[in-house]
C-alpha cells in the first residue's frame, strides 16, 4: 500500500474502501452511499492552525461581546427595555422551568462557549509546538457539542421575534444582535477550514495507521468515531469493541441496542409532539385579557401581516421539520425491522437529512424566550413562556438523540446478504 494510500471505513454503510488519492481541495466520498469519508482543505498544512486560530480568537471577542450588550431594546409608553442572552436564560429560571433554561443555555451560549474555549486551548499550544495535556479528550468534547451549538438557529429566531415585537413597541436593534451575526460567519469559517486529520496528527504524532499486516483472524475493522483512525475491533462477549490507540476513546462496531434506544426515543417525541403543538408557547396578558400563542398561531400571525418570507420560514422550521423528521425516523425503523431492501442508499440520505435539519426547530423556542423576557409591563402587557414550549423543546431534544442512536449501517445489513 503506498504512502498516501490508506483504508477507511464508512460510519453511513460500513463499507471499506481504500483512498489512494486526496484532491488538494475537495472531499472523497463513499462508492456505496455518497457519505462523506474525508475532507481536505485548501490551505497548507503549515498555515491551518495559525489561520484557524485567528478566526477562534476573533470569535471569542465577539462571543464575549454578543453576551454583555443588549441583542434588542424597545421604547414602549415611555418605557424602554433591553435584553441580553443571560437575561433571557435568567428569566426562564426564574420562572422555574429550569428544563427550558437548561436548554436555551446550552444551545446559546453553553454549547458555543466550549467550542471555541476547547479550539483556542488545542490550537495556541499546537500552534507553538506543544502538545497540550488531555487534548484527544478535549477535542472530542468539541466535537460532541458542535451539534448542540444552534447561534443561526437563535439568529433566525432573534429576526422573527423583531417583527412580532416592531407591532408592539419600537424595536432598537442592539449591538449584540449585530455581534451574532458576524460570529455565526467566523464559527461557519473555523469549521469549513480545520484540518482535523492535520489536527489529529498534531496531537497524537505517535499514533500509527493500522496497517494490513497487523490485523488478527477474526477482528473487524472500523473508524474511531471521534478521530476516524482506522481500528480493529476484537469480539468480547458477543460484541465487538476496543480502544482507539490515538485518542483512547472506546470503538464499537456498530452503535449499542441502535434499535431500542431510538425506538423508544421516537416514542417519547410523538408524546410529546401532541401538547407541542395544542398548548400554548406563549401566554400573552394585555389589558386585564389572557390569550394563548400556539405554534400554528404564531405563523398565521405573521402571514396575517404580511410577512409571508418569516411566516414561511417559521412553517417549515416549526411545523414541516419536526413531522418530517418524525415520519423520516419511523419509516428508517420500520423499514430496518422488517428487513426491506427498498432503496437503501436514498434511506440513507433521509438519515443525514434528519441529523442536519433537527435544529432547527428550536427557533419557536428562542421567539417565546426572547418575547418573554422583554415585555414584561405591569398593568400593560405582560408575555410568558407557556407549557407548549416545554413540550416542544423536548421534542427537538428526543428527536436529535434518536437521530444519533440509529445506526444506518443496519440500513446496508440486508442488501449485504443478499448479495452474498
Amino acid at each position: 500500500m503506498s504512502r498516501n494510500a490508506f483504508i477507511i471505513s464508512c460510519h453511513d454503510c460500513g463499507l471499506l474502501q481504500q483512498i489512494t488519492h486526496m484532491p488538494e481541495d475537495g472531499a472523497a466520498k463513499c462508492c456505496r452511499c455518497d457519505a462523506t469519508l474525508r475532507k481536505r482543505q485548501h490551505i497548507k498544512p503549515a498555515k491551518s492552525i495559525e489561520y484557524t486560530l485567528a478566526l477562534v480568537i476573533s470569535a471569542l471577542v465577539l462571543f464575549i461581546i454578543a453576551n454583555v450588550y443588549p441583542i434588542i431594546q424597545l421604547q414602549a409608553e415611555g418605557r424602554e427595555m433591553a435584553t441580553t442572552l443571560l437575561s433571557c436564560v435568567n428569566y426562564l429560571l426564574t420562572h422555574e422551568m429550569l428544563l427550558l433554561g437548561g436548554l436555551v443555555f446550552i444551545t446559546s451560549i453553553g454549547a458555543p462557549l466550549i467550542q471555541l474555549s476547547g479550539l483556542l486551548y488545542i490550537l495556541l499550544p499546537v500552534h507553538f509546538k506543544r502538545i497540550p495535556p488531555y487534548a484527544p479528550q478535549v477535542y472530542r468534547s468539541v466535537k460532541l457539542i458542535t451539534s448542540w451549538s444552534m447561534l443561526e438557529v437563535l439568529m433566525l429566531g432573534i429576526l422573527v421575534s423583531v417583527v412580532k415585537l416592531s407591532a408592539l413597541a419600537t424595536v432598537i436593534p442592539g449591538i449584540a444582535l449585530w455581534t451574532f451575526g458576524l460570529l455565526i460567519f467566523f464559527i461557519a469559517a473555523i469549521l469549513s477550514n480545520l484540518d482535523t486529520e492535520m489536527l489529529w496528527e498534531q496531537m497524537s504524532p505517535n499514533a500509527q495507521t493500522l496497517r494490513v499486516q497487523n490485523i488478527k483472524s477474526g477482528d473487524q475493522l472500523t473508524n474511531c468515531h471521534n478521530c476516524h483512525l482506522l481500528c480493529a475491533v476484537t469480539e468480547r462477549r458477543g460484541q465487538y469493541k476496543s480502544r482507539c490507540l490515538r485518542c483512547g476513546t472506546k470503538v464499537h462496531l456498530r452503535k449499542h441496542e441502535s434499535l431500542t434506544r431510538c425506538s423508544a426515543l421516537l416514542l417519547a417525541a410523538i408524546v410529546m409532539y401532541i401538547p407541542a403543538n395544542l398548548l400554548p408557547v406563549m401566554v400573552i396578558t394585555s389589558m386585564g385579557k389572557t390569550e394563548g400563542d400556539t405554534i400554528m398561531s404564531g405563523v398565521i400571525y405573521l402571514a396575517a401581516y404580511g410577512d409571508w418570507p418569516l411566516a414561511i420560514i417559521l412553517f417549515i422550521a416549526s411545523i414541516f421539520v419536526p413531522s418530517l423528521k418524525l415520519v423520516i425516523l419511523l419509516m428508517l425503523l420500520l423499514t430496518v425491522h422488517f428487513k426491506s431492501q427498498w432503496r437503501a442508499k436514498e434511506r440513507t440520505r433521509l438519515y443525514r437529512l434528519t441529523e442536519l435539519i433537527g435544529r432547527w426547530s428550536m427557533v419557536d423556542i428562542f421567539v417565546a424566550t426572547l418575547m418573554a423576557a422583554l415585555i414584561q409591563i405591569q398593568g400593560l402587557m405582560v408575555i410568558d413562556v407557556g407549557f407548549g414550549a416545554l413540550a416542544f423543546g423536548s421534542v427537538v431534544v428526543l428527536t436529535m438523540f434518536a437521530a444519533m442512536a440509529f445506526d444506518p449501517r443496519l440500513i446496508w445489513d440486508n442488501m449485504e446478504k443478499v448479495n452474498e
